[in-house]
């Protein structure tokens, strides 16, 4: 004779696992089919003309040749429900878009029918190209053209302004002019914001995390002689190291790839595809923006 209590007990651990197996199941029935990528340009949802495609192709190519970077531009019919940042991550990590050794990829996606777009960022290029400025292209390069049904003139226009900011042609200010003039406030937001992700990419990539103690002591002792916060010495000293211990352990020198920026994961794989030889297996750290049309 089973004792009630074991038989509520089998009970509610088979109805455990099969709330567990379904939602592991459930998710996967409707995830994003990941296209096989087509050359530098994979136009799943048929946005683009022959003719912009093979233009655009042999751009991103010419490209890739003279600086080894690889800018790759997916367009998806949909994207079943899934947040278009985690389409791109696993799209990334099937193509590995950008070099292994200097992870240098940059991925735009493009969703029709939920009129959406991300620049995905590898970690190689956060430096010239940021958060503040991948959404600023979105917002000033692609949006205005895919609102008019130019996607092909949206997608060269940010292929441009990506080329001339990693090329150090544009700076961050072209996207924080106003019509009234130079906005000084959000130039101001933008260079801390920029200073702050270059640190932490700077102490993902070394091997120690006590830099970020010295960086905390040093703007501990700065507060401390301008204000007289002492106190923020020690605090500072304390959340440098936790922040540095943090990205030093998930950046690509402790796993060989990056992860530490946004949660994001690496981007790996390299897979190959088209006639234009693959991409090389780069990783991103999950740098980069979205927007709406």
């Amino acid at each position: 004779m089973v004792h009630p209590r074991c038989a509520v007990s089998r009970i509610a651990l088979t109805l455990l696992a099969a709330g567990l197996v379904w939602g592991s199941v459930l998710p996967m029935a409707h995830a994003v089919a990941i296209p096989p990528n087509d050359g530098f340009v994979t136009d799943a949802a048929g946005l683009l003309t022959p003719e912009q495609k093979q233009a655009i192709e042999a751009d991103l190519g010419a490209y890739r040749q003279a600086t080894s970077n690889e800018i790759a531009i997916v367009t998806l019919p949909g994207l079943e429900g899934q947040p278009i940042e985690d389409v791109g991550l696993e799209i990334g990590r099937k193509w590995g878009v950008g070099s292994k050794a200097k992870n240098n990829g940059i991925l735009i996606v493009i969703a029709k029918e939920e009129r959406q777009a991300r620049i995905d960022v590898g970690y190689g290029l956060e430096g010239a190209v940021p958060d503040i400025v991948a959404k600023g292209i979105i917002e000033r390069d692609m949006v205005p053209r895919f609102r008019d049904g130019d996607y092909g003139g949206g997608i060269t226009a940010a292929i441009d302004a990506l080329k001339k900011h990693i090329g150090g042609e544009y700076t961050a200010d072209r996207y924080t002019q106003s019509a009234g003039g130079f906005d000084v406030g959000a130039f101001f937001i933008f260079l801390l914001f920029a200073a702050f992700q270059g640190l932490l990419a700077f102490m993902a990539r070394s091997k120690s995390w006590w830099l970020g103690g010295v960086v905390g002591s040093i703007g501990g002792v700065v507060l401390a002689l301008l204000f007289g916060w002492w106190l923020s010495i020690p605090a500072l000293v304390a959340l440098g190291l936790l922040l540095d211990f943090f990205v030093s352990r998930r950046g690509p020198s402790r796993r060989g790839r990056g992860g530490w920026w946004l949660g994001g994961g690496g981007f790996g794989g390299g897979g190959r595809g088209g006639g234009f030889g693959g991409f090389s297996g780069g990783s991103f750290g999950g740098g980069g923006a979205s927007g709406r049309w």
